[in-house]
């Protein structure tokens, strides 16, 4: 891939005698080490002219992740996403309210790298805080009502991000009966309506979906969206996210030039030997191989990880194992 190359010619002669040899991999040259924008700052500012231009090609695959930003005073690098893989395409922070001083300075940072910075709205949340609520008896109101006062309130704090990622699961039409399938089309109608009239009067900004495509009754939210991310985290085995890609093509409605598949990365928890795996490999390195396999009829077009910062905490490197799905999906040419 010659475009992506083009991230380093550039750097390479001012690099020769403070890098390592393997300078054509995107996530081994550490560029974003603390201190090198003020040691060479026209070198940087290169660098991010190139990783931004690289970016804006549609040659490269893409790597989408979700960061946990519920800690509000860091005590870690770890708990700042300014330290994620030059690389990454987007990352969705978990919590869009109340940004503190140092998240915002973080997301203008991933900024310049050409990463974009998004939240995610989902469908499937805001029923089941609804349902939980009514239980709970804090919450008499109608499903409707409910559902466009948290939209109001969840699309009021897209000024501060670059787009927004629109999840919904739901269940499938096929096996609802007319009464059911009216009632969901109903909800959908409601829930897309909102999102689509956001992205008409934002069209500089990102829209994602994330769910079952199949799912979808009569809606046409899909053309909008750069890409589907596809509901894979919790496969068994990495054979199987084909057959997801082919359930949700049931529709010719359902784009098929944009298809992401999902992973986990490994737990923390030492004793959870599912999370994060593919019959007992990892699973972000094996959707990261499957991605670069060439399909007839739909495009692969990347991976969306969940819980990125557990793989910041390594002894050896940070996000060693992003890192290495980001190569496998875009690998340097070989000389």
């Amino acid at each position: 891939m010659k475009r992506y190359n083009k991230i380093f010619g550039a750097l390479l002669p001012a690099l020769a005698m403070t890098l390592l040899a393997s300078c054509t991999d995107v996530e081994s040259i550490e560029l974003n080490r603390p201190g090198l924008d003020e040691q060479s700052p026209e070198l940087y500012a290169k660098y991010l002219q190139n990783l931004n231009e690289y970016k804006s090609s549609v040659s490269h695959k893409v790597t989408y992740a979700w960061f946990d930003n519920s800690v509000k005073a860091p005590y870690s690098r770890g708990q700042h996403i300014s330290d994620v893989p030059d690389s990454l395409d987007v990352v969705s922070v978990m919590y869009p309210s109340d940004l503190a001083e140092f998240e915002i300075n973080d997301m203008a940072a991933v900024r310049a790298k050409g990463t974009k910075v998004v939240y995610t709205i989902s469908f499937d949340n805001i029923r089941k805080e609804h349902a939980d609520k009514v239980v709970e008896g804090v919450e008499t109101g109608a499903f409707a009502a409910y559902l466009q006062a948290e939209l109001d309130r969840l699309l009021g704090y897209e000024a501060s991000f670059d787009g927004i990622i629109v999840e919904y699961k739901g269940k499938n039409p096929i096996y609802m009966s007319d009464e059911a399938k009216a009632e969901a089309k109903a909800e959908q109608d409601l829930f897309f309506t909102a999102i689509m009239n956001w992205k008409s009067n934002h069209a500089d900004k990102m829209l994602t979906f994330q769910g079952y495509p199949e799912n979808l009754i009569g809606q046409t939210v899909l053309s909008e969206c750069r890409h589907i991310i596809l509901v894979t985290d919790k496969l068994e085995d990495v054979q199987q996210l084909s057959l997801v890609v082919r359930k949700a093509m049931i529709s010719k409605e359902v784009p098929t030039d944009r298809f992401v598949v999902a992973v986990s990365t490994v737990s923390i928890d030492t004793t959870d030997g599912k999370t994060g795996y593919f019959g007992g490999k990892r699973a972000m390195k094996e959707a990261a191989y499957w991605v670069t396999e060439s399909s007839s009829d739909y495009t692969r077009a990347g991976i969306a990880i969940y819980n990125i910062q557990n793989d910041y905490y390594n002894a050896d490197a940070i996000y060693p194992c992003v890192k290495e799905a980001i190569n496998i999906m875009n690998p340097a040419p070989i000389k």
